[in-house]
């Protein structure tokens, strides 16, 4: 026996249908508290990845120099475990102490100069010969970058970002000579940068919107930079054979990633393949890749240094470094190439977090939006049909299923003033 939605309905239906819209609808309020507590604690999440734009803890972890945060007033906020062990002091028990008490006297006062002006803003960057003093008195030489990641005039709320790289790390301190086949070629800006420099640019990345590719594009012109033979630089995200995403600082840089592709061998892709370091002195003659060395002859690459960028497990990618010099590559070049390829991989992983984290956000907005929606449709089926909640849902769910129509789109056209057309549509 159907119902008809015109005739009043009976005195203790009446209440028996509002008792239970009353029950759905404290259902539904105690849904939605829990969806935007869980949008809340992921807002905040996103949040401190955007706001702080603070160095990755992998960063941190995985490179064999010093990376630490310090407030304006010189205090260590954030430390690694390579300052910890250059100092001789537990990570956990650094927070908090001052940077000047590991420097030697002579280098205080201008460490406290630079503090006041990175902190307020008045200066951009600060470098400088250090000597760190340890625990147990060991001192070691090296070079100090730093750079403000949070400007304030209240020194203790100025956070301030700091690379130190020993002498003995076995890593160029001074400005790289990079060789690119046209003289005086340097990074973005015209400059040459230290591999400090670059390192601390690459983690600023992380907190930067935009296309991956001009990211990368970024990264590889930081890159190049930094490896003092490097003459252009290429990352490939992905297998080398089927990448997801590509970036370059030059159309060089790609064209010799074509030719490895054509050619179907060479170093990016062995690189891949074993996770391991690949190398050639002479691209055109190495008989490792026949056929890439005379598709090589005609491009102006002859040294390769292809690296993995993995944190754990299997490689995510590779850095590749082309120089159009024979045998360009040093013990130097590689480990710079090493050192910059993890924190690639670092920054990479972070800003993969950091766009999962925004679509979980989204996707529970859009959700949390929906079942508002939802909600109010059944209401006023409840009230025009005379049926329960459960009823209402399933003629939403059966209308769904029979037109290939989402049920939030329904129930946004029964909200919108079209019930009858749906009630129609669902007899």
């Amino acid at each position: 026996m159907s119902t008809d939605p015109l005739r009043p309905l009976p005195a203790p239906r009446v209440v028996d249908d509002l008792a239970e819209l009353a029950v759905a609808h404290e259902e539904l309020r105690v849904a939605e508290e829990e969806l935007r507590a869980q949008q809340e604690e992921i807002a905040r999440l996103v949040e401190r990845f955007d706001g702080e734009r603070r160095w990755h803890e992998h960063v941190a972890a995985v490179l064999p120099v010093g990376l630490f945060v310090t407030d304006g007033a010189g205090k260590l906020v954030e430390v690694n475990p390579a300052l910890a062990a250059l100092v001789g002091v537990s990570v956990a028990r650094l927070a908090g102490k001052p940077l000047t008490v590991y420097l030697e006297p002579r280098d205080v006062p201008g460490l406290r100069s630079a503090l006041r002006a990175l902190g307020s803003g008045e200066a951009a960057e600060y470098r400088a010969p250090v000597a760190v003093r340890g625990r147990r008195g060991a001192s070691a030489a090296g070079q100090l970058f730093g750079a403000p990641d949070v400007v304030d005039p209240e020194a203790l709320r100025a956070r301030i970002r700091w690379v130190l790289v020993t002498d003995d790390s076995g890593i160029p301190l001074g400005p790289t000579e990079v060789h690119t086949g046209e003289p005086g070629s340097r990074d973005g800006d015209g400059t040459p940068v230290t591999v400090a420099e670059a390192l601390t640019q690459l983690t600023r990345l992380a907190g930067t919107d935009g296309d991956r590719r001009q990211l990368l594009g970024r990264m590889a012109a930081l890159t190049q930079a930094a490896v003092p033979a490097a003459s252009w630089v290429s990352i490939t995200i992905g297998s080398p054979a089927a990448p997801r995403y590509l970036g370059s600082d030059s159309t060089v840089a790609q064209e010799a990633d074509g030719r490895q592709m054509r050619a179907e061998e060479g170093p990016c892709l062995d690189a891949a393949a074993t996770g391991e370091v690949v190398a050639t002195g002479d691209l055109r003659a190495d008989p490792r890749w026949p056929a890439l060395a005379r598709l090589a002859a005609v491009g102006p690459v002859r040294s390769v240094l292809a690296v993995p960028l993995a944190l754990t497990g299997e490689p995510t990618g590779v850095l590749n470094v082309y120089s159009s010099r024979a045998d360009a590559f040093g013990t130097a070049d590689r480990r710079i190439a090493e050192l910059v390829a993890v924190a690639l991989a670092a920054v990479l992983q972070e800003v993969g977090e950091r766009e999962a984290l925004r679509r979980l956000t989204a996707n529970l907005e859009q959700a949390l939006a929906s079942r508002a929606v939802i909600d109010q449709a059944k209401g006023v089926l409840m009230g025009r049909l005379g049926v329960g909640a459960d009823d209402a849902f399933a003629r939403l769910v059966t209308l769904s299923n029979r037109l290939n129509v989402k049920v939030r789109d329904l129930a946004q056209l029964v909200v919108e003033g079209h019930a009858d057309e749906v009630i129609a549509a669902t007899h």
